[in-house]
């Protein structure tokens, strides 16, 4: 994905423009900045466009200052009045309110690979719960999924607002089957419902997204923002996400989860697709070296090796061996001869631990070596189910008492330390030198000529 591409996402008036050369539909608006008074922001919403309408900021993010259905000229002034002067957005887009519902569409290599509804954030009646205790049990179901448990849903001004104008408090317990709306923005992030809507979505609506993503240079990927007509057959693109979360389509509060990392590597990497096997899956390749490696100039190409297509099996033996590094880089050459990913490692116990990762034939004929090796004492077997690195390495001995991140501090502290001591010894030296004793002297001489 190219950075004008992003770029263009970010600033929703651009993006429009990039659309609107492409016959994508958009709803009709407008940008406004410092240079337009309220009174020329409020004449266009009520005269050029005519209510209900819409108000968010050029560039915000997240859902963040968006305020929808606006109904009448009043709310439009207090909508105006909260994105712009509390928000502190300058640059605004008003735009006509199209009746529909909102969804997002994920799209990567011309497909459309997910889509979920937003709902705003709601409870469902019981007829014996009140609405306190409704959302304090939505809030644990909410707890329990992993793209939700920092996403609760929270009473605040809006919430009591709402509830207000249905002349119902938190205490109200609504009829069974009652929807009760606690906010006007569908964002999960504020407690929004997704509810997957993948299967059910039309051809048509699809290619509207699609045909978004095309629209825009260098984007090959993207969350595409809708709102569609309950006939799933007409919608208008409200916005183009570049870097949308994945978290709604994996855990959608109703529906399938879909599964967009595989369909975002199938599309990067096409010669894996289809032979990652459950096994195999375990295996990774050092992606923080790679990265580096290119920010740094260190390398223009640099090749992974393919993932194996043959059925892997892992497994860590503990020998009672030579402590010697030679023996373990003896270790690494058999691995490597044999295709075998991994690595060797001197624990601080003294024995040694191999991890190894291989078909099964080439890991019998390294544990035949290991057998056969007239120095190894002893072999000890044992299941391995935790991720492995492609390739075998060697790695150190590690200090199993202290954390990881302890580790850099720890040496830079000893350096320090060592450093002190040379210092200190030094200066003893020179205060016990026969000519510090003898330039005594001339160096009271020196300080009484300084004052």
């Amino acid at each position: 994905m190219s950075n004008e591409a992003i770029k263009i996402c970010i600033h929703k008036d651009l993006t429009k423009k990039y659309l609107e050369k492409k016959s994508i539909p958009i709803p009709r608006g407008k940008v406004f900045t410092n240079d337009n008074t309220d009174q020329d922001i409020l004449q266009y919403a009520s005269n050029d466009l005519g209510y209900p309408v819409v108000i968010k900021p050029v560039n915000g993010t997240g859902g963040h200052g968006v305020i929808a259905n606006i109904r009448d000229e009043r709310e439009f002034e207090n909508a105006l009045q909260y994105v712009k002067y509390e928000l502190n957005y300058s640059d605004i887009i008003v735009e006509k309110y199209f009746l529909g519902e909102d969804y997002r569409l994920y799209v990567i290599g011309n497909r459309v690979v997910g889509a979920f509804k937003k709902i705003p954030a709601n409870v469902i009646g019981d007829g014996k719960s009140s609405i306190r205790e409704l959302l304090r049990i939505k809030n644990q179901e909410r707890n329990s999924i992993p793209a939700f448990n920092n996403r609760l849903i929270k009473v605040d001004k809006e919430t009591n607002s709402l509830l207000e104008e249905k002349g119902y408090t938190l205490d109200t317990v609504p009829k069974a089957g009652e929807q009760v709306f606690l906010k006007t923005k569908n964002n999960v992030s504020s407690g929004g419902d997704p509810i997957d809507v993948t299967d059910l979505l039309t051809d048509e609506i699809k290619q509207i997204a699609i045909e978004a993503c095309n629209a825009i240079p260098g984007l090959v990927q993207c969350g595409v923002d809708m709102i569609v007509d309950p006939s799933f057959k007409n919608g208008v693109v409200l916005e183009i996400n570049s870097r949308p979360h994945i978290t709604s389509h994996l855990f959608p509060m109703q529906g399938k989860g879909r599964d967009i990392p595989k369909a975002i590597i199938d599309y990067y990497f096409p010669e894996t697709k289809g032979k990652i096997t459950e096994h195999a899956s375990l295996l990774y390749f050092d992606f923080k070296s790679v990265v580096t490696a290119f920010r740094n100039g260190f390398a223009q190409e640099i090749r992974i090796p393919d993932l194996p297509t043959v059925e892997m099996n892992f497994t860590r033996y503990h020998l009672i061996a030579p402590k010697k590094e030679s023996f373990r880089k003896w270790v690494q050459r058999q691995a490597r001869k044999h295709n075998i990913n991994g690595y060797v490692k001197l624990l601080k116990n003294g024995k040694t631990s191999v991890v190894v990762g291989g078909n099964i034939n080439s890991i019998n004929k390294l544990r035949e070596l290991l057998d056969n090796h007239p120095q190894i004492n002893s072999i000890e077997e044992k299941s391995w189910n935790k991720p492995v690195k492609v390739g075998f390495e060697l790695i150190e001995i590690e200090d199993i008492d202290k954390k990881p991140e302890e580790k850099p501090y720890l040496i830079k502290y000893q350096k320090l330390e060592k450093d002190y001591i040379l210092l200190k010894k030094k200066y003893q030296s020179v205060i016990n030198s026969t000519s510090w004793k003898t330039t005594r002297l001339l160096r009271s001489i020196g300080r009484i000529f300084k004052r």
